[in-house]
């Protein structure tokens, strides 16, 4: 039995929170081992004497003896060996909130003044404990209070360096408030794993990320995505991404990972997976993971919810007619959309199985009857069909009224450019006027972002104009490509390629697209439009640094982190670094733009979606008259049809073209078709023939065109070889055999590969002058002798053996 073959989803990047080690050649030098707090076992009266170590970080030191004193004592009745183990059981009892904990140290009700000042004073005394590392508290109890100590954590475990960090930073142009976060969140996290700023790793930092919910932390507002490029850039942390990564970037499972989600045990979990796994070589991870959403999720893990004893795929009439009429319809009572396609998928699943039961005996015993027949797949065509009409007429609503949504960019672009710029010639301080109305300027360091406030209302300008500038040019991007926006978003700096033009020496720019969708890379012409919003792009993305950042792109699809790259569409959040787009942020702009934008059709509203520029430009290449084959280049398409289901033909096309046809049906002769040619017109008929006649034959172009093929005739598929021209061909053979010889001789290896493919063409032509001479000098025939006083005898004469096969 053959094994089945590695899943590439095995294969694939690690991602950042895969937390198995790499090979050995690939760790890294690890930072000594931290060993546990050397307090964690000590009296209370040690750690007194100790507090002094802290005092010209914490002042306050002396008055918060007492307080600490009664903190430990509590913890001192829980049970346990160390101060970590009673903590881990007194945070379990008091849970996480600001106020609990202080009230059980401190007792009665924090609404007394006395008891008041108190509970407030326990906060205080946190300080010193977690910096001597009596105690490491969880992410998600520190996340709950609001010390303010970090910093001084920071700077009594390691002042040289915690000061270099901070320094770093201010070279960094960080602002002052993102550069205070990520200090006071890294004391957080050494808090918690009894480390030095220093001695911090990137584990360390993504475990805060991954151990509290979203609605805990920020990554943007703790500062994070400023720390950690500056961590990144001293050597301090080890990681693929010099940027911070986002918290739901999960890498891709494994075949096994797909099947257990949905909680499939028994003997049919190993044939599932490993139909997965054989599938794989020929899926790439977003069509797997939906095979396997199919397979696993939608059709056994609900037969096995209705019948739990199912350890076999046969199904019986009624359980297979229960199941499809379940995953006809969702959870909340909507139809499902995809259900041809759940459909042919389990369809194929028991055709495959049977198939491969011939060749492996494995699969024999997991062989059944498939519960989808033939005839229930037939609806697909009607059902792409009604899909399809449903995008076109989408596309005959949103076309007419784009041009009002690319104004509606124009505008808020120009609006939001001059109102920064008005801001910044009056400075912070001074007030502008917005529509009748004063507003004040002000800015809290020279790289923040330039905001006005009125009647407590605050509007932040720099973002306002980042948002129009990248709405205005992604609307021009897409419905200047018609490009998928992965592809957009996937545009680096080297994407704008210029070519020259080998006629008329023109150079003209090209816009390379990398493989997406069909792992196919395009190039298409840009325009000086489209020109003209990537120089602007690409202007704004290398102001700063003086060229483009390298960024690395997360792929939602395959679950992966692309290389550093200039990526052209990237912008920063606050002060951090710059990151590639989402989908989800480039369909928010677009979304905020159509509402602002008021578009109305048939009195409702529109959004545009990406693709929807990508229907439109189809639409209108077609209708310009561009072949159906040359756009389905420039769309990347892999069949024509998919081209033809893009292009929404407008009736008043049909119209003309219906009205065209019936005028050309009146005019049954036309005068002007059997008019006599001029003399002029008749040379130049006769001068096409005259100029296909060759050497070796005679070319097949067809009047009125010109060589397409720079006169390289031996190559040329439109040569007619002449037979009488035999030696001549075989004269150039062997000259070509020589040229090669001697190129090789040389080292000329690119001539002697160009020589190589014209020889393989001239090879082929003599092999039709052979078969066209053959077939001009048939066999004899033998008719037979005619025989006199028998006329009727050979009157239908025998045919010969070739003429009766």
């Amino acid at each position: 039995m053959t094994s089945p073959p590695i899943n590439k989803i095995q294969t694939a990047r690690r991602s950042w929170n895969d937390h198995t080690p790499p090979p050995q050649e690939q760790q890294p030098p690890a930072l000594p081992p931290i060993p546990s707090g050397p307090l964690t076992s000590a009296s209370i009266e040690d750690i007194i004497n100790r507090l002094e170590d802290c005092r010209p970080y914490w002042p306050q030191v002396p008055e918060h003896r007492a307080r600490i004193r009664r903190l430990l004592g509590h913890l001192r009745q829980l049970p346990g060996e160390t101060w970590q183990d009673r903590w881990a059981l007194f945070e379990g009892q008091v849970g996480h909130g600001a106020l609990t904990w202080r009230l059980r140290i401190a007792g009665g009700s924090s609404k007394n003044t006395k008891n008041r000042n108190e509970v407030e004073g326990l906060n205080a005394a946190m300080g010193p404990l977690l910096a001597l590392d009596v105690m490491r508290p969880s992410h998600r109890w520190l996340a709950g209070q609001r010390f303010a100590f970090w910093k001084a954590l920071s700077r009594f475990r390691d002042p040289a360096h915690t000061t270099e960090l901070e320094n770093a930073l201010l070279h960094a142009k960080a602002s002052p408030a993102q550069a205070t976060s990520g200090i006071l969140t890294l004391g957080r996290i050494q808090a918690h794993t009894g480390k030095s700023i220093r001695q911090l790793t990137a584990e360390d930092i993504l475990d805060l990320t991954t151990q509290l919910p979203g609605k805990l932390i920020d990554v943007s507002r703790s500062g994070l995505t400023a720390v950690w490029p500056v961590l990144h850039g001293l050597g301090w942390i080890r990681h693929d991404s010099g940027t911070m990564p986002t918290r739901l970037r999960v890498g891709p499972k494994t075949v096994d990972e797909m099947v257990d989600y949905y909680d499939i045990t028994g003997p049919c979990r190993e044939p599932l997976i490993r139909y997965l796994q054989v599938r794989s070589a020929g899926l790439d991870y977003a069509s797997l993971c939906a095979l396997g959403r199919y397979l696993a999720g939608l059709f056994f893990a609900d037969i096995v919810k209705h019948y739990p004893g199912q350890r076999s795929f046969a199904l019986t009439p009624k359980q297979a007619a229960g199941w499809k009429a379940r995953v006809k319809v969702k959870a909340d009572g909507s139809p499902r959309r995809e259900v041809y396609s759940v459909f042919f998928s389990v369809r194929a699943f028991y055709l495959d199985i049977s198939q491969w039961a011939l060749e492996d005996a494995f699969w024999a015993q997991w062989a059944a009857p498939s519960p989808v027949t033939f005839a229930e797949t037939r609806g697909y065509v009607k059902h792409r069909r009604a899909t399809i009409a449903t995008m076109q007429q989408r596309t005959r609503e949103l076309a007419p009224v784009l041009p009002r949504l690319v104004e509606a960019a124009e505008q808020a672009l120009r609006a939001a450019e001059a109102t920064l710029a008005d801001a910044k010639t009056a400075g912070a301080g001074q007030t502008i006027d917005m529509d009748g109305e004063a507003w004040e300027v002000f800015q809290s360091c020279e790289y923040a972002h330039v905001r006005i406030r009125r009647n407590g209302k605050d509007r932040d300008l720099s973002f306002e104009e980042d948002n129009a500038f990248w709405t205005w040019a992604l609307v021009e991007t897409l419905r200047h490509t018609g490009a998928r926006i992965e592809e957009v978003l996937e545009l680096v700096h080297m994407s704008i390629q210029p070519y020259k033009v080998p006629g008329t020496g023109e150079t003209i720019p090209l816009l390379h697209f990398a493989p997406s969708k069909t792992d196919t890379e395009r190039l298409m012409v840009a325009g000086p439009e489209l020109v003209h919003v990537l120089y602007r792009v690409l202007s704004r993305v290398t102001k700063d640094t003086g060229g483009a950042p390298l960024t690395q792109r997360w792929d939602s699809a395959e679950k992966v982190l692309s290389s550093p790259l200039p990526h052209l569409f990237v912008r920063r959040r606050g002060a951090g670094p710059p990151n590639v787009m989402t989908t989800a942020t480039v369909s928010t702009l677009l979304n905020d733009l159509a509402r602002r934008a008021h578009i109305k059709v048939s009195g409702a509203e529109v959004r545009f979606t990406p693709h929807d520029f990508r229907r439109i430009f189809a639409t209108e290449a077609l209708a310009s008259g561009l072949p159906p084959h040359i756009v389905q280049v420039l769309m990347g398409h892999a069949s024509l049809a998919t081209t033809q289901g893009y292009a929404a033909i407008y009736p008043r096309d049909v119209i003309r073209h219906h009205r065209t046809f019936i005028e050309k049906r009146r005019v049954i002769r036309p005068t002007e078709e059997y008019r006599e040619p001029t003399a002029a017109e008749w040379d130049e008929f006769e001068a096409h023939f005259v100029q296909r006649k060759l050497s070796l034959g005679s070319c097949g172009r067809a009047y009125g065109t010109g060589c397409q093929h720079e006169h390289a005739c031996l190559r040329c598929a439109l040569l007619r070889p002449d037979p009488s021209q035999i030696n001549r061909l075989q004269d150039i053979i062997d000259n070509l055999e020589e040229r090669i010889t001697e190129a090789e001789q040389h080292g000329w290896l690119g001539d002697a590969e160009g020589l190589r493919v014209t020889l393989n063409s001239a090879e082929m032509k003599l092999a039709q002058m052979f078969k066209l001479q053959s077939q001009q000098t048939p066999e004899a025939v033998d008719l037979g002798i005619p025989m006199v006083g028998r006329p009727n005898r050979h009157a239908n004469p025998p045919k010969p053996d070739s003429q009766m096969n």
